[in-house]
């Protein structure tokens, strides 16, 4: 992400005036349905987001099985249970009540935050950047927004951290960044793509500050433990510099393959809207 200071940042007052303006009958208002649903939210192909088949819940279900197998893998090899059946996915699952306007400003509100987090930018025509927070932040304005909207405090930022991470692959979801970015155009707003990565961060300077007890360097002084303490601070600085290679050599191979598939529906909406690719499209390689 681009580093600016302040005068290049909306304050917390201007991104709400920007909210408003974007969608000033709410995020289920009768102007977003009919973009995103314009013969009803029952019939509409976006339904499965939150009433998908046993089927898909089952795939889920496997898949965040097969996860948490691969993340503990060898670490308790009496708790390896087996996969669950489509049977046993079947019997246990209840498809609850349609509700089409709590159902809608959920799902855009997480759309929203794939389009205003997730490390990318929305920027106004003079290069300002609509910043409504970090990740779990800007959950939780996405939420304030809502709650303001529907008269009582309903969300909190973990209803929309992480976006559509749960529920994007149930449907296509490009109708609902399309209308989000056509009324981002309409209101001269640009997008810019960032490609998502993770950062080790040695944190090790604020623990030391923390901790510290005002005590001058020379008090309690032990040559063996001051070796000793030497000894394993190099063993970290040896592990946090192999660990963040293995962060960049696995950032250039998740480019190399970003580079090789199609682009995810955020950009292809984009360009939809835009007819062109968004700044940041495609990501580069970096060494």
């Amino acid at each position: 992400m681009t580093a600016y200071d302040d005068t290049h940042r909306y304050s917390e007052t201007e991104c709400w005036t920007a909210f408003e303006r974007l969608f000033p009958f709410g995020f289920a208002g009768e102007d977003v349905f009919r973009e995103i649903a314009p013969e009803g939210w029952e019939k509409s192909p976006l339904l499965p987001t939150f009433h998908p088949s046993v089927r898909q819940v089952h795939d889920e279900s496997v898949r965040i099985h097969r996860n948490l197998r691969e993340l503990c893998k060898g670490k308790n090899p009496g708790d390896d249970k087996p996969e669950p059946t489509f049977e046993e996915t079947a019997a246990s699952y209840q498809d609850p009540p349609i509700e089409p306007q709590r159902e809608i400003s959920e799902l855009v509100g997480k759309c929203l935050w794939d389009v205003f987090s997730d490390n990318h930018e929305v920027v106004d025509r003079d290069g300002r950047v609509v910043d409504i927070g970090s990740f779990r932040g800007s959950g939780g304005f996405i939420a304030d927004f809502l709650n303001r909207h529907g008269g009582r405090d309903h969300y909190d930022y973990i209803d929309f951290y992480m976006g559509t991470i749960w529920i994007g692959s149930r449907a296509d979801l490009k109708p609902v960044y399309k209308m989000i970015f056509r009324r981002l155009k309409s209101n001269e707003f640009d997008w810019v793509y960032h490609f998502p990565r993770l950062y080790a961060v040695d944190l090790r300077g604020l623990h030391k500050q923390l901790g510290d007890d005002s005590k001058p360097d020379w008090a309690d002084y032990s040559p063996s433990e001051a070796f000793a303490k030497e000894q394993e601070e190099k063993e970290k600085n040896k592990e946090i510099t192999e660990f963040r290679e293995s962060l960049d050599q696995a950032n250039r191979e998740a480019v190399q393959a970003a580079q090789e598939s199609p682009p995810p529906e955020t950009v292809t909406a984009f360009v939809t809207v835009y007819g062109r690719v968004p700044r940041g499209w495609p990501p580069e390689i970096e060494y």
